[in-house]
C-alpha cells in the first residue's frame, strides 16, 4: 500500500422527476447488523507522530499497524516504535477493537519488498522462520491477527505465495488469530490485473477478509467510484463472500501525495471535492461526498471499508471516520430491504438526514421508479418557505422573490405566475402531499444530480448564485 406551513396531518414531500433508481439488486445487498460491517484503519506508525489518543479506536473495528518488515533470511526488522504499538493495542482492546500487524508493504528504505518475499517464500527453511517470527511477534504484542501485504506475487512466485499463506494460516489458527491480506482492485467485474488473477482459491479461503486496494490506478483516475464498484464485483465473482470484502479508500491525493487533512486545512471546500489545483503538483483524491458514497456502496455490496491511512483524516465536520460512524449509527440496523431502499440526500455538501420517527417522511423509490423525498425539510434547507392551501389544494414554495405554485393532481406548475408543463402530477397519498422536486428546484436555480450506484441525490442550491 502506498500510500412551510402544514395543516392537518399532511406532510409535504417532493417527487423527483426524471430520476431513475439504479439501486443495487437485493441479492447484492448485505443485512447490516451491529458488529458485522468492518471499519478498518491502517496506521503507519513509522510515518506519523500523532498522539495515539487521537486515534478513534472506538469508531473502528480493526486497526492494522504498518509495517513489519521481513529480511531475506526470514527474520524481521525491529519495530521502530514498539511502545506506540503497545499503546494502540491497550487503547483498542479497551474499545473492543482488534489490532493486526501488516507484514510487508510496497517498499522499505526505498527498495521494493517483492524480491525479499520471493526469496523467503521460496525456501522452506526461511519461510518457516518467518512464520515463527511473526507468530512470536503476535504473541508478544497481544495482537489479534496478521495482514500479509506482499505487493505482488507474480506467475513465478504465486505457488510460493500460496505455501506461505497456507502455512501462516495454520500457525495462526493454533493461536486463535486471524489472517487477512491486502489485495488489488480491478477495473472490470470479470477481468482483474494479473496480480489479482493469480491469487488462488486456496489463498482466498485462508483469509478472514481481504482489504481491497481500490486506488493508485493512475493520477487523474486515482480512486474513482466506478473503480471501487468493479473491484468489489471482481472479488465477488471470484467467490469471496461479500462480508469478507473490505473496500479500501485512500486519504491521500495523487500525484501531489497531499494528505486529505492538509487539503481540508488549505481550503475547506477541498474537503468536498475530488480535485484541488495544488502546486507544484495537482491533487486528485476522494473528498467527503465521494467517500460517503463509497461507504454506502460498501454497506450494500461488501462487508466494510478500510482507510489508508487514518492519520491522514481531518477533524470535526470533515472527518471521514466521523462521517462513517454517523452513517452506521443510523442505517447499520436496517433490514436488507430497508437498506436497499435507503437514499442519501446531500445539499450543499451537507447530508440532510431523514429519520422515520420525525414524521416528515423519508426518501424512497415508488413502483414507477420515481424517487420521492420529503419537501419541507429539503426546501427549508435551501432557505425556502413552504405552504399548503388545503381548500384549493395548492402547494406554494417561496424564496428570494421566486414563487412556485403546484396544484395537486395537475400536470403543471406556476413559477411567478408563468405556467410550466411537467410530466407528472403533484398528488396526495397516504395523507402526505408529493410534488415534483426537479421542477421546483430548477425554479430556484438549483442543480440536481442522481448517483444511482449509491442511491445518492446531490443538490447544489448555490448553482445560480
Amino acid at each position: 500500500m502506498e500510500k412551510t406551513i402544514i395543516k392537518g396531518t399532511l406532510v409535504l414531500t417532493l417527487l423527483i422527476i426524471s430520476l431513475c433508481a439504479a439501486t443495487s439488486c437485493a441479492s447484492d445487498t448485505q443485512e447490516i447488523k451491529g458488529g458485522q460491517f468492518k471499519v478498518v484503519g491502517y496506521y503507519s506508525g513509522d510515518l506519523f507522530d500523532e498522539p495515539v489518543e487521537k486515534l478513534s479506536t472506538d469508531k473502528l473495528t480493526h486497526v492494522i499497524y504498518a509495517f513489519l518488515i521481513p529480511w531475506e533470511d526470514g527474520s524481521l526488522v525491529e519495530l521502530e516504535k514498539p511502545e506506540q504499538l503497545r499503546e494502540i493495542v491497550t487503547q483498542a482492546h479497551k474499545d473492543g477493537t482488534k489490532v493486526f500487524i501488516a507484514v510487508g508493504g510496497w517498499s522499505y528504505q526505498n527498495k521494493p519488498l517483492q524480491p525479499i518475499f520471493e526469496t523467503v517464500a521460496a525456501s522452506d527453511e526461511k519461510r518457516k522462520l518467518l512464520i515463527e517470527k511473526i507468530c512470536r511477534f503476535v504473541t508478544e504484542y497481544g495482537l489479534d491477527g496478521v495482514e500479509l501485504d506482499w505487493e505482488h506475487p507474480n506467475a513465478n512466485s504465486i505457488a510460493d505465495y500460496e505455501k506461505l499463506i497456507v502455512e501462516l494460516k495454520a500457525a495462526l489458527d493454533l493461536q486463535d488469530k486471524e489472517l487477512t491480506a491486502a489485495l488489488n482492485g480491478a477495473w472490470s467485474a470479470t477481468e482483474g490485473p494479473e496480480a489479482s488473477k493469480l491469487i488462488t482459491d486456496i489463498c482466498l479461503e485462508s483469509f478472514s477478509f481481504i482489504n481491497v486496494m481500490a486506488y493508485d490506478m493512475n493520477n487523474e483516475a486515482h480512486c474513482p467510484i466506478w473503480f471501487a464498484e468493479t473491484s468489489i464485483k471482481y472479488w465477488l465473482n471470484r467467490g469471496v463472500p461479500a462480508d469478507e470484502i473490505v473496500l479500501g479508500m485512500p486519504l491521500y491525493a495523487r500525484p501531489s501525495w497531499m494528505q486529505y487533512r492538509h487539503l481540508a486545512e488549505a481550503n475547506p471546500q477541498y474537503a468536498y471535492s475530488d480535485y484541488a489545483p495544488t502546486v507544484p503538483l495537482e491533487s486528485y483524491y476522494n473528498g467527503l461526498n465521494t467517500l460517503r458514497e463509497k461507504t454506502v456502496i460498501a454497506l450494500k455490496q461488501a462487508g466494510g471499508v478500510m482507510l489508508f491511512d487514518v492519520n491522514e483524516d481531518s477533524e470535526g465536520e470533515t472527518s471521514v471516520i466521523l462521517m462513517i460512524n454517523d452513517i452506521l449509527s443510523r442505517i447499520e440496523q436496517l433490514s436488507e430491504e430497508e437498506l436497499n431502499r435507503h437514499i442519501t440526500v446531500i445539499i450543499d455538501n451537507q447530508e440532510l438526514v431523514f429519520i422515520e420517527g420525525e414524521g416528515l417522511g423519508v426518501p424512497f423509490i415508488d413502483e414507477n421508479n420515481r424517487t420521492l423525498i420529503p419537501l419541507r425539510k429539503t426546501m427549508e434547507a435551501i432557505g425556502a418557505t413552504v405552504g399548503y392551501d388545503e381548500r384549493n389544494r395548492v402547494v406554494t414554495v417561496e424564496k428570494a422573490g421566486t414563487t412556485a405554485k403546484l396544484p395537486i393532481d395537475e400536470n403543471f406548475i406556476l413559477v411567478n405566475g408563468l405556467e410550466t408543463a411537467i410530466d407528472t402530477k403533484s398528488i396526495i397519498k397516504d395523507g402526505r402531499t408529493y410534488i415534483p422536486l426537479r421542477a421546483v428546484l430548477a425554479a430556484f436555480g438549483c442543480d440536481i444530480e442522481w448517483h444511482g450506484n449509491s442511491s445518492t441525490i446531490l443538490i447544489n442550491s448555490q448553482a445560480a448564485m
